[in-house]
């Protein structure tokens, strides 16, 4: 690819279509940034959301497979011409909302590292896919928007501390690893981005990580009242069988959910697996 992002899109008669919240990458140098991050972590690519291939030019310089999805038709014809001859490209169209994550991620390889400008809507969808099929994933980068990649990043104690960063902080390793100006993007949002690196962290049995995900979404559905409070009404527990299981798990039962660390829900949740389950 030769031309500017622009230029590209003005030569195939593309503009961003807001209801899917397009803003196209535009600068060149961090797109090849954002590249080299991602094959430091592997050679075979799940790109997500590829538009009109910012990105997937620099992967195709040094991965050995880039698989990108795209769910814009014009954008898939773009695509297919600018890059369809290369060997290590393919495409598949369609709608992040809607993928076969396990099917996607087994074509494009052993363990793939997923890259991606993730669309706000999207989001949290695609991060929780990104969990669930962790075993099948090396790694991640994505470009999100900054409150999300804070909301990711976030330690225990503060407001953006929440499901995400529990779930998500405990089968991955976060970084941020830059932040981005709105400047970088056609259209310009009206907010700043970030770029996070995922790299796979603790492992986990299925069930107990089911278990896991479904005691921290209930914890954070009421995450002003304290644990004590919870898991009475909750599970139906007396005063003695909470001091009991909490005692077990090493948390306090006088702290909320924003206030209990990562392990400490993974060992409230094993604990409550054992002794609460209905």
């Amino acid at each position: 690819m030769t031309c500017s992002q622009q230029a590209l899109l003005r030569k195939y008669g593309i503009r961003p279509v807001k209801r899917r919240g397009q803003n196209f990458l535009v600068d060149t140098n961090l797109a090849r940034s954002i590249a080299q991050d991602v094959l430091k972590l592997g050679r075979e690519v799940l790109e997500l959301g590829a538009g009109a291939g910012a990105l997937t030019t620099h992967l195709l310089d040094g991965a050995d497979r880039v698989v990108c999805v795209e769910v814009d038709r014009k954008l898939c014809a773009l695509l297919t011409t600018e890059f369809g001859e290369h060997p290590a490209f393919e495409l598949i169209e369609g709608d992040l909302a809607r993928l076969d994550w396990g099917g996607v991620l087994a074509r494009t390889g052993d363990q793939p590292v997923v890259a991606g400008n993730l669309p706000y809507v999207l989001t949290s969808k695609v991060l929780f896919a990104l969990a669930e099929y962790r075993r099948q994933v090396g790694g991640a980068v994505f470009m999100v928007q900054k409150e999300v990649a804070e909301r990711m990043a976030a330690r225990p104690g503060g407001k953006d501390y929440g499901i995400l960063a529990v779930v998500l902080g405990s089968v991955f390793e976060i970084a941020v690893v830059r932040s981005v100006p709105a400047t970088v993007f056609w259209p310009r949002p009206e907010v700043a981005s970030a770029i996070v690196r995922l790299l796979p962290g603790p492992a986990w049995e299925d069930e107990e990580f089911q278990w896991f995900v479904r005691t921290v979404k209930l914890m954070f559905g009421q995450r002003r009242k304290k644990l004590r409070t919870q898991l009475k009404s909750h599970f139906n527990l007396d005063a003695a069988r909470v001091e009991a299981i909490t005692a077990s798990a090493e948390v306090d039962p006088d702290n909320r959910p924003e206030q209990i660390d990562r392990d400490g829900f993974r060992r409230l949740a094993a604990v409550l697996s054992v002794e609460a389950a209905p």
